[in-house]
């Protein structure tokens, strides 16, 4: 009896499965390196987006608000108006610290458009956590909308404006100057860089800002966007009235100051630095830049040598300058 046995198999040697790890183990290997790649580039990438929309917002929340400074409704003259009997508080100072930032310090409150403390938060109302070396923007205006007679309610501040005058009140008692006035909230804003209210130990843009405090004005201190670290402010001066800037001038300089002789306010020029939400430093990020601040008389800030500005964080520094539209003196 004859039998015809199949043809012989045979499997894999060996040397031939090492070799075919070894191969497999290459295109794992490189497709790890590349999607850890794609992720730190979109990581990159995104750090970078959120880091120039937090500027925008920044730049988008103090842009209209430095437009509107000194605006009164039917008129721009801030000396025209009558500060009244008004009272203000804050969380941690008095009723009279409160006040003076809203209108000015007794005896001769004067409602100042725009304002700046250089390098330094004095306020009698506590911020959270001022940063040092940061400087503080004062905004003083009206509403750009008028609110009806019968709208009124106590604890707001309203300005009731005629044409050239007007007076503050914030009883819901109109003044009662005569026709032609019209009624708007007044708007006050102090902007500074101090502590995120939701994340310690982040630096945010913060204001105080005039709200309707049930029976009085009150300053609410709110958080506008987080990341920014550092805010400096210049003045644009017209020293010789030919309607054009002649130079620009630190909050503390004399002739920024209200009332100085031979100058008037005509813009003002904003510096911002911003910084990542997230540290980088596990991916071996360095911020080895300098940023040097718009200010006369800082130095350069350098991360990787100051601990108050984290090296691990990606960073922005922007410079834009406005021109106010209404009459600052």
């Amino acid at each position: 009896m004859n039998v015809r046995l199949g043809k012989q198999q045979s499997g894999m040697t060996l040397v031939e499965m090492m070799v075919a790890m070894l191969i497999g183990t290459v295109l794992i290997a490189g497709a790890l390196t590349v999607y850890l790649q794609s992720k730190a580039n979109y990581q990159t990438t995104d750090s970078l987006a959120r880091l120039q929309d937090n500027l925008r917002f920044a730049l988008d929340t103090l842009e209209p608000d430095l437009r509107l400074a000194g605006f009164w409704g039917m008129h721009n003259q801030s000396g025209a108006i009558n500060p009244g009997a008004v009272t203000v508080t804050c969380a941690g100072g008095t009723a009279a610290q409160a006040t003076a930032i809203v209108i000015g310090a007794a005896p001769n409150p004067t409602l100042i458009p725009v304002q700046a403390v250089d390098d330094n938060y004095n306020l009698g109302c506590p911020g959270r956590v001022p940063r040092v070396n940061s400087d503080v923007l004062m905004l003083r205006h009206a509403s750009p909308r008028t609110t009806a007679i019968g709208d009124l309610g106590p604890g707001q501040v309203y300005a009731e404006v005629s044409m050239g005058s007007g007076q503050l009140f914030d009883d819901a008692v109109a003044p009662g100057q005569g026709a032609p006035v019209e009624y708007r909230e007044v708007v006050a804003n102090v902007y500074y860089v101090g502590e995120s209210t939701f994340e310690p130990a982040v630096p945010a843009l913060r204001r105080l800002s005039l709200v309707d405090g049930g029976a009085q004005g009150l300053l609410q201190d709110q958080e506008v966007i987080p990341g920014v670290e550092n805010l400096q402010v210049q003045f644009g001066l017209d020293t010789d009235a030919n309607g054009e800037v002649d130079r620009y001038v630190d909050g503390n300089h004399p002739l920024a100051q209200p009332g100085a002789a031979g100058a008037s306010i005509l813009a003002v020029r904003l510096w911002l630095l911003v910084r990542s939400d997230s540290s980088e430093g596990g991916v071996g990020f360095v911020d080895n830049g300098v940023y040097q601040p718009a200010d006369a008389d800082l130095p350069p800030i350098q991360p990787t040598l100051d601990a108050d500005y984290p090296a691990d964080f990606r960073r922005a520094a922007i410079s834009k300058t406005i021109f106010l539209r209404n009459g600052q003196g």
